[in-house]
């Protein structure tokens, strides 16, 4: 047999990605990315507009306003509010916000909604929160991220959402979040 040549393995200090050269990446950053990426891969999926869509039997007739009651946390912990969302044609979603004492609006927020089946459709909202923590609340700028399911005039959505405070970019989450709503009309 010919005699063979041994290759010796590579260092440690011959591969270019040496732990300390590694870069964490902050929670604020990923969960930010979470967020777009979510909200990107969601509109992607569904090409058609809405109005073509429920024409064609494809995606769930979620336009319209509707009263949603949202409860953030799970358990006895977990705390409910009702406000009023749109889901626009142009796929946009506002919702007024829970009502303060007075009756104005609290935390209005935006976001982007699409269709994923027949029954079934997704949302982004975010709206600012408190600027001190509140019964249930975190300050700071709420992104949430639903999943929701359409029978009849009602839908039940489960979701993710994250706090992001400005001060200090400090994340808190990820939180628990479910809503029923109620169609308006």
């Amino acid at each position: 047999m010919p005699d063979t040549e041994t290759i010796p393995p590579a260092t440690a200090t011959a591969t270019p990605s040496a732990p300390d050269a590694r870069r964490r990446v902050s929670p604020r950053v990923l969960a930010v990315w979470f967020a777009v990426l979510t909200v990107l891969a969601g509109l992607l999926v569904t090409a058609a507009d809405s109005e073509e869509a429920r024409a064609h039997g494809r995606g769930p007739a979620v336009t319209g306003a509707w009263e949603v009651a949202v409860t953030v946390g799970t358990g006895p912990d977990a705390t409910t509010a009702v406000s009023r969302f749109v889901f626009h044609d142009d796929r946009t979603v506002t919702t007024d916000g829970t009502p303060d004492e007075n009756g104005v609006p609290q935390y209005p927020g935006t976001g982007y909604w699409t269709a994923r089946g027949k029954n079934v459709f997704s949302f982004y909202v975010t709206h600012p929160g408190p600027t001190e923590p509140a019964e249930g609340v975190f300050p700071g700028t709420v992104h949430a991220v639903h999943l929701g399911r359409l029978s009849g005039d009602a839908f039940t959505t489960t979701a993710t959402a994250f706090t992001v405070l400005e001060q200090d970019g400090t994340v808190f989450g990820p939180v628990t979040v479910s809503a029923r709503g109620t169609r308006l009309g």
